[in-house]
This record gives structure tokens, sequence and C-alpha cells, in this order.
């Protein structure tokens, strides 16, 4: 059946490894991620099923980020199918008959879904298996490949001294000190190599070879003169040889469509790479990840290795980047002259007009929108940003491009930075002839003018990637725009694009004005301002100590061995109709035939139940054999007895050993700090926040400090009126997740640590309320209550 769009017309068909793939996950996930290894489970566990606050916010990982290294995580390490025809095998696909000589996987994800921490998400994962798990081949040694400059400076924020690994939630407390990962980036080929684990960065041009160029017969004769640092053959001898040094590399390709369509010296290079690999140690690179929001090749054919797929389309749906107008321009005739700027005059003012109403719309916020013209070359670019230096004197930035999209050398040290810094500096307008393969991604775009031919199916999304990335990624209340005026020569495009549900765009006049409200402190209300205390300490997690597990403290003697019956497993068939037995017999069969069998087993679903790293197996064992020889039972329990062993088979008994052990490692595994109050925090000190919510979800209260405080019901409507009308209620706020740093810690019924945040807090004469107005019945509730009362 055809997979529709978002205005339920049928769509393109999906991609079919990518579906299977994920159907299977789904499977998967459902099943507890049967055949993971601990270190897998404890980190998707602490990722997805844990709450987590990053300054002072309420951070969570994205669904479509979760897919993502989920579908990598069951191709690679659960079902182990490391090639393409593994991969064609499987599920059952067509799919090309080429065969890698190194395990590749693609990753289809929209400009703006957070690419970057699903590479992240690998590398810790591959880091901590390597780490803690004896089987499987995992890695500790990663290169990250960019196209260009453009693209290694973005991604370069991220990874240098891995400041996203450690301020986001990556790596569980437990295994913080464990993490030893040395970023090497572009410009640090002199770097001494000292850590269990090195990232490389750069940029795809600094790995291909070059040769050694003798100057005259001098240097041929004696051999070449030393090199110099900045010697582009002695970066990259460097690069060349620090790469093959480790025989477990994993390599990671952003915009990876550039690797397989019209830069092929990338994918050689990489070969180079992997042969001297295989020559050095007889193996081939542990993996290759590509990541891009359009893998095609120039024929405009699909990857054939797409293991996750998520649309542009599903993107804007989830709210991951912004939502996408298309400003109509209706009954514009074209002007009879050949003059560029005069032939797109009413693009080019529809496109001004959209930015001084952003500006004005985001004034008191902070946030400096910006706008982004295309032109279809560089002369015509200068003539566009001569125009528009008339009405945006110095705050116009003109960058010329080659036909490939690079910005021509002598201009590039200066754009870089202008690119990069574009949301401080002074300039308001991009006129450009593409920029569209430098991976220049600017959270502040919000228009985008379009005034060049467009063939390539890609050109769409590519264009729309500039302005993608939302300024507040993470803030659900504020649905952000990005209005992009539309051309003739692309009309067909976006039309193919929405009707294929590669893009779900609205299409409207150029009058759309999308609303956006502020949040802020109104300062004719600083009498309802009041400090909410900022806590910590309470319960936190550790890795438990094993060493320190005493048995005697286990429950002892709770079964009498003499007494328990063997475990029968019986044969009964009966006839349907009558259900008259017609044979019974008891059979032949144990679950283990031997105590160290049964040992191994229960052993491994008690670290399952405790979610203890499994590389506490080995001192596991022994006390686990020790509390059931000497413990478990009133009598003497023979292990080298079949008909003894088979009783452990029971469901009590397993269930007794299991809950028994977890319940001592749990207290192992956390602590009690004492709980202070470190900080006051002022209402008043709150940042503006912005919600599109519509004006019927918004109320103006009277004792609150803010102007406006967004609701989640009708029923919050009612309730802030009443508040307001309680001469009790002297203040009261409703709780801003992304701007109030109130977040109370528990640990809910799975032992999973979760952070509580309260609707509302109202201040009395002698005392304050934390309200929660949802009324919501869950097995967590009682957690939540504890833990607040506890606050």
């Amino acid at each position: 059946m055809p997979q529709k769009t978002l205005n339920g017309e049928e769509k393109r068909p999906k991609i079919e490894l990518a579906e299977k793939i994920k159907s299977a996950v789904r499977e998967w996930r459902e099943d507890g991620y049967k055949g993971a290894t601990g270190t897998t489970k404890r980190l998707l566990e602490y990722w997805f099923y844990e709450d987590h606050v990053v300054d002072e916010k309420p951070f969570e990982f994205w669904n479509c980020q979760k897919e993502a290294i989920e579908a990598l995580i069951y191709v690679y390490e659960v079902s182990k199918l490391h090639r393409l025809s593994d991969l064609k095998r499987s599920f059952n696909v067509s799919l090309p008959d080429v065969e890698d000589l190194w395990p590749k996987y693609c990753f289809k994800m929209a400009t703006g879904s957070g690419k970057t921490f699903v590479m992240e998400l690998a590398m810790v994962w591959q880091y901590f298996n390597k780490l803690y798990e004896s089987n499987g081949k995992y890695s500790s040694h990663y290169l990250i490949i960019t196209p260009n400059i453009i693209v290694f400076d973005r991604l370069k924020e991220s990874f240098k001294n891995a400041r996203e690994i450690k301020k986001y939630p990556f790596i569980p407390p437990e295994w913080r000190d464990d993490f030893d990962l040395q970023p090497v980036l572009r410009g640090e080929e002199r770097t001494s190599k000292y850590s269990e684990g090195i990232l490389f960065l750069t940029n795809i041009q600094q790995l291909y070879p070059r040769e050694d160029k003798f100057g005259n017969p001098v240097d041929k004769y004696f051999g070449p003169k030393p090199k110099k640092e900045d010697d582009p053959l002695a970066t990259w001898e460097f690069w060349f040889t620090s790469l093959t040094e480790y025989e477990d590399l994993m390599i990671i390709n952003d915009e990876a469509h550039h690797a397989h369509t019209d830069d092929l010296k990338w994918n050689q290079t990489i070969g180079l790479i992997n042969d001297t690999l295989h020559e050095k140690y007889g193996n081939s690179l542990l993996m290759q990840l590509d990541f891009t929001a359009t893998p095609k090749d120039p024929k405009g054919r699909y990857f054939p290795h797409i293991i996750y797929d998520y649309p542009l389309a599903f993107a804007i749906q989830d709210k991951h980047v912004k939502n996408v107008h298309i400003g109509l321009l209706e009954n514009v005739p074209e002007p009879p002259t050949k003059d560029f700027v005069l032939k797109h005059k009413a693009q080019i003012d529809a496109g001004v007009e959209k930015l001084k109403w952003f500006k004005s719309k985001l004034s008191s916020s902070g946030k400096k929108p910006v706008m982004f013209v295309v032109t279809d070359c560089n002369a015509h670019a200068d003539k566009v940003g001569k125009y528009l230096e008339k009405y945006f004197p110095n705050k116009v930035l003109v960058i010329h491009t080659d036909t490939k999209g690079n910005i021509t050398k002598k201009d590039l040290p200066y754009l870089r930075e202008a690119a990069r810094d574009i949301d401080t500096n002074q300039y308001e307008i991009i006129v450009s002839v593409m920029m569209l393969k430098e991976g220049w991604d600017v959270k502040n775009v919000v228009i985008i003018v379009p005034l060049r031919p467009a063939k390539a199916p890609t050109l769409p999304e590519q264009i729309l990637g500039r302005g993608l990335r939302r300024m507040e990624p993470f803030n659900d209340n504020w649905e952000e725009t990005l209005v992009v005026v539309d051309h003739p020569r692309f009309r067909e495009l976006w039309d193919a694009e929405i009707r294929k549900g590669e893009l779900y765009a609205k299409i409207e006049p150029i009058k759309i004005k999308p609303e956006v409200h502020s949040i802020k402190v109104d300062e004719s209300k600083l009498e309802y301002d009041f400090e909410i205390p900022i806590v910590e300490g309470g319960i936190t997690s550790r890795v438990p100590e094993i060493s320190k597990l005493d048995i005697e403290k286990l429950p002892s003697c709770v079964f009498k061995l003499s007494e328990i019956e063997p475990l029968k497993v019986m044969w009964k068939e009966k006839e349907l109709l009558t259900k008259r037995i017609v044979e019974e017999k008891e059979l032949a069969f144990s679950y283990v035939d031997t105590f160290d069998e049964y040992l191994s087993y229960i052993t491994k679903a008690i670290i399952a139940k405790s979610k203890t790293p499994s590389y506490f197996f080995s001192e596991l064992v022994p006390k686990v054999k020790e509390y059931i020889s000497k413990f478990l039972f009133e009598d003497t329990f023979d292990t080298n007895n079949r008909e003894e062993v088979k009783k452990l088979n029971l469901t009590k008994i397993r269930r007794t050993i299991v809950e028994s052990f977890n319940k001592e490692i749990l207290k192992l595994s956390t602590k009690e700090e004492d709980t202070y109050v470190i900080n006051q925090y002022k209402l008043s000190s709150t940042p503006v926040l912005h919600t599109s919510k519509s004006q019927d979800m918004l109320y103006e209260p009277n004792k609150c400090i803010f102007n406006i405080l967004p609701a989640d019901s009708h029923f919050e409507i009612e309730f802030m009126r009443y508040l307001d009308s309680q001469h009790e209620v002297l203040a009261f706020t409703k709780v801003l997740r992304y701007g109030i740093p109130l977040h109370i810690r528990y640990y809910d019924h799975h032992g999973y640590l979760r952070y509580y945040i309260p609707d509302f807090i109202v201040k009395a004469e002698n005392c304050f309320y934390l309200i929660e107005t949802k009324g919501e019945e869950d097995i967590n509730v009682r957690y939540k209550d504890k833990a607040a009362t506890e606050w």
C-alpha cells in the first residue's frame, strides 16, 4: 500500500530496507532489547527512559534520534548484518548486487533533525562496549569527515574537547570517570595522542593523497628537504599515518551525498585507508556511517544501504525544524527587462517586507532574523546586494561561490567568520549564488528568496536546509516559521516534493503572518516576584561495588529442598470436541542439564534485572553460587545432584534468587547525599520566552510577574482565573518548562531517574503550594508525590 502524505495524498514509495528495519526494531524494543549487550541496554535505558536536565532545563533526545541509533544497534550488534548482501537476504528486499568490503550504513535524516547527536550516540555506544564487553567488534577510534571547512567549523563546535558529549546526557553518571576520548581536529596535527579513545575530525581534502615532488636534481639525489608543519604533504602524512594506526577505525561521513556523487575521490580515499588497514592487520574498517538529508546518486537513485529514513516532512510535523510557509506572489507580471534586479524586484521586495515584520515581532526577544537570497551568478549577487544596501546599509553580506557552491578562496577566511557569527554581527541579509553544499546552516534565517533556475530534484531541500534549523529547538511552545518567497521556476519542484511526501509546506499568499508571542517579565508587576529554591542532593546513582555485596544479608533458609517436587513437564493430548484426554505422559525435559549452566543463566538474569554492567558477571557468579549452595535452602544442596538442580527451575525459586540479589545491588547502586539549597531563583530573572499558542490558550494574569502565561488546556485557563480571584493568593506562576529551573528528582517504578515538574507554584501568606492540574493516574504518581513532599 502506498504511504500517505501528511495531507492524505499518496506519497513516494517507502525506502523498503529502512521500513522493514523500523518494523523489526519496534518488535525488538517491545521485547526489552533482547540480544543487546548489558552495556548497550544500560545506555538505551539511560538515554531514552530516564529524565534529564541540561542547563537547568528539561532535556530529552528526539524520537528520530532514538530510532536511528536503535536501527544501527539492531542491524550491527543484535542481527550482525555487516554486509549489504546480509541486509538484502535477511530483510528480503531488492538491492543492487554489490558487495561491501566493510560494514556501511546510511541515515537519511532531514536537515535540523539532530544528525550530530546520532553520531555521538553511536560513538558512545561503541566506546563503552569496546571498554566493557569481551565479545563483538567495537571501536574507540573514530574519524569524522566533512565535505569542506564550513561544515568542519560547525562540527568543531560540537566535538572540540568532546563538549557536547560531556554536556548532554550521553554517558550514565556511573561511567563518566571511564570516559577518556581525545578529539584531534584539523589544524592540530602536532598533537600528541594519549587517550583511550581518539576522535579525528577534518575535511576530506586533508585526506587526499599527495605526491612528494622533488624540486631539483639535488633533492632527487639526496631526498627532499625536511617538511614544514604547514606543508600539505606533511599534513597528509600525519592524517594517513595516524588513521592507519588503529585496527578498529570507524568512519563517519557528514553530508555524505558528496561521497557518492560528484566527489568520488572521497570514496577512493576511504578505500585506500581500508586497504592499508587490511594489509597491516588483516582487518577491514570497523564500519562506515553515512549521514545526509539527500542520499541520492547523480541519477536520483537512493543509496542502497539506507537503514533509517526520516524525511523533512516528518521533521516539520514533529516541530524539530521550522514550519515552512511558501509565500505566493499573485498576479505579478514579469517586467519586460533584462535587468536582473528589476526582473525579480517583486520577490526581493516581498522578502524585505517579511524581514521587517520579523524584526518587529522578535525585537523584544533579542533574536535577530536573517534573510537569505539565492541568485544565479556572482555578478547578479553583486547587483542584488547593491540594491538591498540602499535599505539596509552595511547590513548586507554578499558571498561569491563557484558553480559547485564553494566559497572563493580569497573570501573564505573573512566569510567563514561572518557566516558563523551571523546571529551576532551587523549583517541581516546574505546574498549568494548557492552556498548549498557548504553546510551553511544558520538558525536565524527566517526568509529565503530563491532567484535562480532549479533543475536538480534535491535542490528544494538543499535550499530549505539553509534556514530549517530552529532558534530554540527544544521550545515546544513556539512554532518557528521559515518563509520561502515563491518563484515560478521553483513551483513545479515544490509541488513535486509535496506530492511525494518529502516536503510538508503551507502554500499561502505572501501576506501570511505567523503569530509569535513573547512571554516576558512585566516591569510594572514586580510585586508578584518571588524566589524558588534550587535543590541538590538526595538519591544519586553510581556503579555498584559488587565486592561489598554481603550474601549473608540476603533472605536465608527460604525453601526446604526435601519438600520441593521437581518440575515436571507433562504432555497431554485431548480430543478437540470432547476434550477427552487420550494420552498423558511426563517428558524428560529440563531447562538446564548442569548446575554450571543454571548458574550462568540465573546470573545473567540478575544482571539484566538490576541493570548492572555485564563486566561484573565473573565477580557476581561466585556470590550467586555460594548463596544457592549455603543460604537459600534449610537443608544441604548438592550442586552435582541433577534432580536437585532441576528443582531450581521452579518459578518461585528463580524469582526469589533474582529479586533478592536485585534488591541488594540496588542499595549498592544508589547513595543518598544530604539535600541542600544551592541557590534561589527569582522569577524576574527569567529570560524572554516564545510561544505560538493560539490566543485562546494564552492568559493575561493579574497576580503573576509575567505578561502572559501559556496554557495546556482550557481548564488551566479557568484555574488561572480562579487564582487571580482568590484573596489568599498573593502571587502565582505556571512553571514554564524551559524558563523556570524547577525539576524535582525521583526514581520511577522501573528504577529510572526521572524529573517531576509541577504545573503551578502559588504563594500564600505563610507558605507556597505546588499544584498539579492534570489529574493523572498512573503507577508513578505516588513516587512523584513522595518526591514533591520531600522537596
